[in-house]
């Protein structure tokens, strides 16, 4: 059975609102599904395998007879964009949202989007420490230590 799980050293997701959202940390691109994308996706990550998720969109009332094509032309997809890497396993049953394969007319959709990429990339998330967070060390900004003393004395008055 193939597995798959989210490429965690390049990318990030968040699903709101039955849409899935991945950013590229390194490049900036990000992308987007489809509602019936997200459900399958959303099962990809939560450990489902690709089998369990194909048989879950034929049972579905309305499966299309190239179903199987669509799922592998999405992962593929997923996997040439770095999304998913292969690993994890799971026997899982899958839960693929009929409402979406109904309202999608079962297509599975990953969009790419470079529109934010400078902005992405220039987010100082990028720069996140466990023990600062966002906040930028002081030194960083300005080398002289009688400086910075003086600015951090100046903004607790």
């Amino acid at each position: 059975m193939a597995s798959y799980v989210l490429n965690e050293e390049q990318m990030f997701s968040d699903i709101a609102d039955g849409i899935a959202i991945v950013i590229n940390s390194e490049t900036g691109i990000y992308y987007g599904m489809n509602n019936l994308g997200t459900s399958v996706f959303e099962n990809l990550l939560n450990g489902v395998s690709t089998e369990n998720i194909l048989g879950a969109l034929k049972k579905l009332n309305g499966a299309p007879a190239d179903m199987d094509e669509r799922l592998s032309n999405f992962i593929a997809l997923l996997l040439e964009n770095g999304i998913l890497i292969k690993g994890g396993g799971g026997d899982a049953p899958a839960a693929i949202s009929a409402e979406a394969a109904a309202a999608n007319n079962f297509a599975l959709e990953v969009r790419e989007y470079n529109d934010a990429q400078e902005l992405l990339l220039a987010d100082p998330i990028h720069e996140v420490k466990e023990d600062t967070g966002w906040q930028p060390d002081k030194s960083a900004l300005e080398t002289d230590e009688e400086v910075v003393k003086a600015k951090e004395d100046k903004a607790k008055e």
